[in-house]
């Protein structure tokens, strides 16, 4: 099927191809997809484009392709895939798309074959076992690498055509992939057989259709290569061995380093009988071992075969106990003994790490801007500097690469053009100033430096730095304008100039630097390398000579400081000296001199050793406190220490340098932070020395700190000291106290109230029966018998009821659950028992209990739950019903007791349901219970971490059922 759909010619019909839009690369439209070089399908022609759908490997050769036929109308390219298979695509073009058309060798102009000429073709280009293979899959056309490879897997047959039809009949893949070969499709296999000699022989064969110009097949291409070598990892291992700057290492299922190239062996400073049967973890930073063969170990269980994407990076140990930090690729493979290995690419990046910082050092140092220009895709990349120099935003410089030389005038924007043109053409690096001018800025100096980035032998790119320097163009012309001017500068600033004219091939000095140097003979007007060399340090020899063929040879500038010798220390008191260098160039861009200046900094390097000092006891200060950290004047954190880390949670590779400090603080204090930075600052000697905030930890979890400021000032710059004490222990037991002290509260509030009530239950019956005590004295013998003393009786029963509830709370609320195993009937029918001469006649009692119900709870607590629940049913029986019942349950589920007591008593009102579970609440006025019953039965459900619910309906009766969880022992 061909997307979308329209009409080709017959031309077009020749061969597959595809057509493209020249701007956007959209596919437009194609013929026989299948057959191109890559599948294209009806989505790709709706949604993605050219390069959506190109494989990777080849999309550089596309691009370049399309760059080149700006020249020429048409051309043709080779392309190779990842199995070595090439490929010829024929590239065309006209105003508006480009079309691909792949030029297959199978393919014939006529509908006849000449099978002999395209055979002959064929062999010309390849190497493998070939034969072509009719309708009738009989052998039209073989090569003898096919007759030679048969031999070895079929020797007994005699001829080749016996011994393929002997494959095609045994092998179902082989028949299988003529037959779809035959039927138009392409096929491809890879079968492993037994040799002659009983080796594993690995045979990749790809079915291949041939079809006349109408798209009939007519016959089936076999092509047979013989891979075995591919697949021996260990084969593979070996040729890697000495043929690459790369380090390999093949680590074994149990972690055993199996081999190893020279590369890395020298890298780690290890002899091979070293590394052999050695576990790979031992040459791995202890810090990240664990984390390393944890990464292995799943790779190696993982099913899918492929390399893993996330490259690790790690540290490994050399022999001098230093450390190399490698970017690791692993591969999980299949050894010639079937068992899985890794096939690990390691790449030394330590020197790249290195060099970025020193880089990045380099440009803060000289205010230089980076910048990088894609060539084919005509962007560029640009450092924040650059839009501090030119006075526009990052942004807009990034989509408009020329805006640079537009802001030059018309000479100097050509003169510009020129350089770059030759930079790209002749792969030369470049380096020349320009004069801009800015709406927003005034006339500015601009130096502009970069080297080509060439990529596969072809210039894809430039990239260099970007540096303002009208500030020096300005001082060198006031410079020129006074020549006493400058040597007054050079006096003051302790700078001298040398010039190295390569016409005469001497060196000329200043006559400040004659000066500065306290020389007085003539022979030093012009020094030789040797004399110059005799005022250095001898230990910085060989950096001095290196800057200066660094200068001389590569013509790249030199910014050196260097240590003078004891001698012309002691005649000047010049200790360091800083020299720097440049190449002057004529109008052809040939070196026409060498220029320079050497500065005095002995005072600088003496402040940068005080600086250092201070550094290090700084360092040394804060790595002693517990948990610190120093945050800039902007905000931002400039060093901590380990103990902040611990504290929030980071591990040791997490880089907290640059955080904005204020977010590791809880939102709600982070004013209160900033306020007190602030007091600090301003020395308000009313602010608090310390503030208890809360910080954030790594998990979003917070953690209460006593944070402490301190202000300090290094190079110029104010600092602030942070020392963030954790103080959650002493938070946690704060808040236990305040708990405490809130429970003692409740439990004073609660003492007096029942000591209040207990008091105004006791006076009554107290106050009664010394009243009756007083009337007994005055009457005779016989009343006193027969009426008052059965009404003293009563009350010191109502007094002895009262105090033995009142034991029964207290020791309800103040011992602690003890669990043991209890019948529930047994305790019913005890308290039943002992409370039968109280129950009146005509009382029924049902009871709904399993005689095994067996639980474990506290038993005295349960006891006094039904006891209580049990006599206020008896106590509160309506006297105006004839009959009277009372039903008992006890049922368990899963997790609870559940007991029910249901009565046809007095009831209670709904106004008073809400109040019977207070002390000294009585319901009924015509009882003369103590008011505490069903306030002891709530405690010991509440201690027991129960419910107890009521129902009730006054003259018709009350049921209440209570809940109790099932304790496990």
């Amino acid at each position: 099927m061909n997307y979308p759909s329209k009409v080709h010619t017959d031309d077009e019909k020749k061969s597959p191809f595809l057509k493209i839009h020249k701007g956007s690369y959209t596919l437009l439209s194609g013929y026989n997809e299948k057959q191109f070089l890559f599948n294209v399908s009806e989505l790709d022609y709706k949604v993605n484009s050219f390069f959506d759908v190109c494989p990777k490997e080849w999309q550089g050769i596309f691009r370049g392709a399309f760059r080149e036929l700006h020249s020429s109308d048409e051309i043709s390219k080779e392309l190779y895939n990842l199995e070595g298979d090439k490929f010829t695509v024929l590239i065309k073009q006209n105003d508006k798309e480009y079309t691909i058309i792949f030029i297959n060798p199978l393919s014939s102009e006529s509908i006849d074959f000449d099978f002999e000429y395209l055979f002959q073709s064929i062999l010309n280009d390849s190497k493998d076992a070939l034969a072509l293979i009719g309708l009738d899959k009989k052998i039209i056309r073989k090569n003898d690498s096919l007759d030679n490879l048969l031999q070895r897997l079929l020797p007994i047959l005699k001829n080749t055509e016996d011994r393929l039809d002997s494959l095609v009949q045994k092998s179902k893949r082989v028949n299988s992939g003529i037959n779809k070969a035959l039927n138009g499709e392409k096929y491809q296999t890879e079968v492993t057989y037994f040799s002659t000699s009983s080796d594993l022989v690995f045979i990749k064969t790809v079915y291949q259709p041939i079809k006349n110009r109408n798209g009939e097949v007519v016959a089936c291409l076999v092509r047979s290569r013989d891979v075995t070598a591919r697949n021996s990892i260990e084969d593979m291992f070996s040729v890697l061995l000495n043929s690459s700057n790369t380090g390999y290492v093949l680590v074994s299922d149990e972690g055993k380093i199996l081999k190893i190239n020279k590369h890395l062996q020298q890298l780690l400073g290890y002899e091979e009988q070293e590394f052999i049967n050695k576990d790979f973890g031992n040459f791995v930073h202890s810090t990240i071992k664990k984390h390393v063969l944890s990464e292995f170990s799943q790779l190696l269980t993982n099913k899918e075969w492929q390399v893993n994407k996330n490259n690790l990076f790690l540290d490994l140990k050399r022999k001098d106990n230093d450390s190399l930090l490698f970017e690791l690729e692993n591969k999980r493979v299949v050894l010639s003994n079937h068992k899985s290995a890794l096939f690990v690419t390691v790449k030394n990046i330590t020197l790249k790490e290195r060099n970025s910082h020193i880089l990045h050092e380099m440009q803060r140092l000289i205010k230089a801007c980076g910048w990088v220009y894609d060539r084919f895709a005509k962007k560029m990349l640009v450092t924040e500097e650059v839009s501090q120099v030119v006075g526009v935003s990052k942004e807009f410089v990034e989509k408009n690469p020329s805006f640079l030389l537009s802001m030059c005038d018309e000479e100097t924007r050509k003169r510009a053009q020129d350089i770059l043109f030759n930079a790209f053409r002749k792969k030369e690096n470049f380096d020349f100033e320009l004069v801009i001018k800015s709406k927003f800025k005034d006339v500015q100096w601009v130096r502009l430096n970069g080297k080509p980035i060439v990529r596969h032998n072809r210039i894809v790119g430039l990239y260099g730095a970007l540096q303002d320097i009208t500030h020096q163009k300005k001082a060198l012309n006031k410079l020129k304008r006074n020549e006493d001017y400058i040597k007054e500068i050079q006096r003051v600033t302790k700078v001298g100039n040398w010039v190295f004219e390569k016409k005469d091939n001497h060196f000329y000095w200043s006559e400040h630097l004659f000066s500065m140097l306290r020389l007085s003979d003539e022979k030093h007007r012009k020094p030789s390398l040797k004399q110059i060399l005799s005022f250095v340090d001898e230990n910085y020899f060989f950096p001095m000579i290196n800057a200066i063929k660094k200068l001389s040879l590569f013509h790249q500038p030199i910014d050196l400081d260097v240590r003078c010798n004891n001698n012309l220390n002691a005649a000047t008191g010049i200790e360091y000296v800083n020299i720097k260098g440049r190449s002057i160039y004529n109008d052809k861009g040939e070196v026409k001199r060498f220029v320079g200046a050497v500065t005095d900094i002995t005072q600088r390097k003496i402040e940068e050793d005080k600086n250092k000092s201070k550094k290090i006891w700084l360092k040394s200060m804060l790595n002693a406190a517990r948990d610190s950290f120093i945050a800039e004047y902007s905000g931002r954190i400039a060093n901590y220490n380990r103990g902040l880390q611990k504290l929030l949670g980071y591990n040791h590779y997490f880089d907290l340098r640059g955080v904005v400090f204020i977010n590791l603080f809880y939102e709600a204090d982070q004013q209160r932070v900033l306020e007190y930075r602030q007091q600090c600052r301003q020395g308000d000697i009313s602010a608090p020395q310390k503030i208890e905030v809360k910080m954030k930890r790594r998990d979003n979890s917070l953690v209460d700190v006593e944070l402490c400021a301190n202000l300090t000032k290094m190079k110029g710059k104010l600092f602030t000291i942070f020392n963030a004490h954790d103080i959650s222990k002493r938070k946690e037991y704060e808040k236990g106290l305040l708990l405490k002290n809130k429970e003692l509260i409740d439990t004073n509030k609660e003492l007096d109230r029942f000591l209040y009530s207990t008091t105004h239950d006791l006076k009554g019956p107290i106050t009664s029966l010394k009243g009756l005590v007083n009337l007994a004295y005055k009457e005779p013998d016989n009343i006193l018998k027969d009426v008052y003393l059965p009404m003293m009786d009563k009350n010191i029963d109502r007094m002895l009821d009262l105090i033995q509830d009142f034991g029964e709370y207290l020791r309800n609320n103040r011992k602690n659950v003890v669990p043991e195993l209890i019948n529930i009937r047994s305790q019913i029918d005890t308290i039943i028992s002992s409370h039968r001469f109280g129950i009146p006649i005509n009382y029924q009692i049902n009871l709904d209990i399993d005689d095994q119900l067996n639980v474990v709870t506290d038993k005295n607590r349960v006891r006094s739950i039904l006891t209580n629940l049990f006599t206020n049913a008896i106590k509160y029986s309506d006297k105006e019903k004839s009959e009277h019942y009372l039903k008992i349950s006890a049922k368990l589920n899963e997790t609870n007791i559940l007991l029910s007591f249901e009565d046809n008593g007095e009831g209670i009102s709904i106004k008073e349901q809400n109040k019977v579970f207070d002390m000294f609440y009585r319901a009924s006025e015509q009882s003369d219970g103590t008011g505490l019953g069903l306030f002891i039965v709530k405690e010991a459900v509440h201690v027991l971490n129960g419910s107890i619910d009521l129902q009730s309906e006054q003259k018709i009766g009350t049921k209440v059922c209570v809940s109790l969880p099932r304790i496990k022992i």
